[in-house]
């Protein structure tokens, strides 16, 4: 898809105007394998709940801004596999909230356009310990939370990073190269990426075939589920009872300050 060439080149002319204007920017690169990229992440079995007096950080929570794409080329020229750009501050340097955007830069020969909705979910199929994930992707968002013991333990943008190299490079519709841009500068800097994210989300996936993100299929219904329990205790009631059939971004977001 030619129109994301123009806006992986657009990505770029940002975050060179962003080092002129003053903003920490840092590169690391990661090896390409996913073997070697597996080799250190805290994996865990399924996903788990962290609330909110064991957070140490919330990424694109909805009271800030948040931002999340896949930009999809079949020009190796254009990605640098294994490079990790962050613009902004790490985890560990900022307790609280983060506006946050994560862009993924994707290669692969074989992707049909009506694969771009599969490979641009692989970017939410993680588990991973100290690591929930709230993600809201109709809205082209991301809205997780680490764990004040995981970020003791390590765990950085560069280990979140690597996580999605591998859910790209492992899940079909896989990817060859992936690259990974973060950006936590500041909520004017993640809304200038979320016009990208609405542009690119547009061009990619037409209104009229795009399905509703309910429950019947949405890979984070067990989280849901466990969230409704929880607050199902909290609140003096039953935790049996069935969680009612809700938008998963009306649920999590009506229900950000109970947990």
């Amino acid at each position: 898809m030619e129109i994301f060439d123009l806006m992986i080149e657009e990505l770029r002319q940002r975050i060179e105007n962003w080092k002129e204007q003053g903003r920490k920017v840092r590169e690391k690169q990661c090896s390409t394998s996913v073997e070697n990229l597996k080799g250190s992440l805290p994996i865990s079995k399924q996903p788990g709940i962290i609330l909110k007096e064991d957070t140490f950080v919330e990424l694109g929570n909805p009271k800030t801004a948040s931002a999340a794409l896949v930009l999809w080329t079949k020009n190796l020229e254009l990605v640098r596999d294994g490079k990790i750009t962050i613009v902004g501050p790490d985890i560990p340097e900022s307790e609280g909230n983060l506006p946050f955007a994560q862009i993924l830069i994707a290669q692969t020969k074989g992707l049909e356009p009506e694969d771009y909705r599969l490979l641009s979910r692989n970017q939410y199929n993680l588990n991973l310990e100290g690591y929930m994930l709230r993600a809201v992707p109709q809205r082209q968002r991301v809205w997780s939370r680490v764990s004040r013991e995981a970020v003791e333990r390590g765990f950085t943008l560069e280990t979140l990073g690597r996580a999605l190299m591998v859910s790209l490079k492992e899940n079909p519709p896989v990817a060859e190269a992936v690259e990974v841009i973060f950006v936590t500068s500041g909520e004017e800097d993640v809304r200038e990426l979320g016009a990208i994210t609405e542009k690119a989300w547009r061009t990619a996936t037409p209104v009229k075939s795009t399905p509703a993100y309910d429950c019947t299929n949405c890979e984070n219904e067990e989280i849901c589920d466990e969230i409704w329990r929880m607050l199902q205790l909290r609140r003096g009631l039953s935790p049996n009872g069935k969680r009612p059939p809700i938008l998963c971004s009306e649920f999590q977001e009506s229900n950000s300050s109970d947990i």
